[in-house]
């Protein structure tokens, strides 16, 4: 497990945000595409403003990216298969993340603690390219000591994540504060 840390994306230190930040942020997560006069108007700020806010947000890191989100189901890669993965000890681990890198079904391979070393999500067509690929991939990959497959039925809508982070009230969420008592 050691040799996973080399592996994993490191945290950064969180940036500070003011109710307009997180305006900005709650519209651009609503739509990114949003012209910066649109944008401005939503949040009622000046397009230099925003532009001047944006430039912040991509260059401390806080926008990776504008992408699409698209829809895998409609491409016909309807099935989602969840794979818990545990790692032989004390080997190289190199080729082994090399390996999983090369696989285009792979979605997000994630370090994890517990009995398992890995979470893979991969996006499949059907049984028959589960079963390829499981036999011609993943069983090949170097160091792997053991795979479970876990199939996705289907899975929650939670479009709202943004909103809910934010919170109600206009600031980000206390990633330490305990859950608002529904009954108060």
């Amino acid at each position: 497990m050691a040799a996973l840390v080399g592996a994993v994306e490191r945290p950064h230190e969180a940036i500070d945000l003011d109710d307009k930040d997180i305006a900005l942020l709650r519209e651009l997560t609503r739509d990114s595409r949003q012209s910066q006069r649109s944008l401005a108007r939503a949040v009622n700020m000046s397009a230099p403003a925003v532009a001047e806010r944006l430039a912040r947000f991509e260059r401390t890191g806080v926008i990776k990216r504008y992408a699409v989100q698209i829809d895998w189901d409609r491409l016909g890669y309807d099935v989602v298969v969840y794979m818990p993965i545990t790692l032989e000890s004390g080997h190289d681990l190199e080729p082994t993340l090399d390996a999983f890198r090369t696989i285009p079904e792979l979605e997000e391979l994630t370090v994890v603690t517990g009995q398992y070393d890995l979470l893979a999500r991969f996006r499949l067509s059907d049984q028959r390219h589960l079963r390829e690929l499981l036999l011609d991939r993943v069983w090949q990959i170097p160091n792997i000591l053991r795979v479970e497959t876990i199939l996705g039925l289907g899975n929650l809508v939670t479009e709202d994540f943004a909103e809910r982070m934010f919170g109600a009230a206009g600031a980000v969420a206390d990633p330490g504060a305990a859950a608002p008592d529904p009954d108060a």
